[in-house]
């Protein structure tokens, strides 16, 4: 079965493709310690005075995995047995919504996969609606809550849903 394509539609496909084959091969990289200014700012602009410790920054940075999107996001995450566990992702608040957040799971789960992982899991806020969304639309589940999993020094606890995806 042939399917005609418009011509605009033509070029938003080519465009579309362009643009990912560019954030996945030509923006990310291997994140090390010389990232801690980057990731440092864009914790801040995410989360302010929640946002990881300089010791927090460090330790991740030399124990976890990173991968970094041109200075405007990052991911971190580690082995764990047969899984990835994701232990951090930041995409900066201009830039959401651009292919970044997608483009940096992407590239993780292609590592988790050609390490040999079956499965990735991660754990985000209870009420962080909008990441919920994301991960869902990438095929993660919900698979349990898990209360006061977030300890907010001087603010209480925050709940977190814990989420898988199996890879293929």
């Amino acid at each position: 079965m042939c399917i005609a394509m418009s011509s605009n539609l033509k070029k938003f496909s080519m465009k579309y493709y362009i643009h990912r084959m560019l954030i996945s091969e030509r923006m990310i990289r291997e994140g090390t310690i010389k990232d801690f200014d980057i990731i440092k700012r864009i914790e801040k602009r995410l989360f302010g005075r929640f946002s990881y410790m300089d010791e927090e920054i460090r330790e991740m940075l030399n124990s976890s995995i990173t991968l970094i999107f041109d200075d405007k996001g990052y991911i971190s995450f580690f082995f764990e047995d047969d899984s990835c566990h994701v232990e951090s992702i930041g995409v900066l608040p201009g830039e959401k919504g651009k292919g970044i957040g997608r483009a940096l799971m992407e590239s993780m789960e292609k590592i988790c996969r050609e390490s040999g992982k079956k499965k990735v899991v991660l754990e985000v806020r209870e009420k962080n609606f909008r990441a919920i969304a994301f991960y869902e639309k990438l095929g993660y589940r919900r698979v349990r809550l898990i209360e006061n999993y977030y300890i907010i020094k001087y603010r209480g606890s925050r709940n977190a849903y814990l989420m898988e995806k199996y890879l293929s």
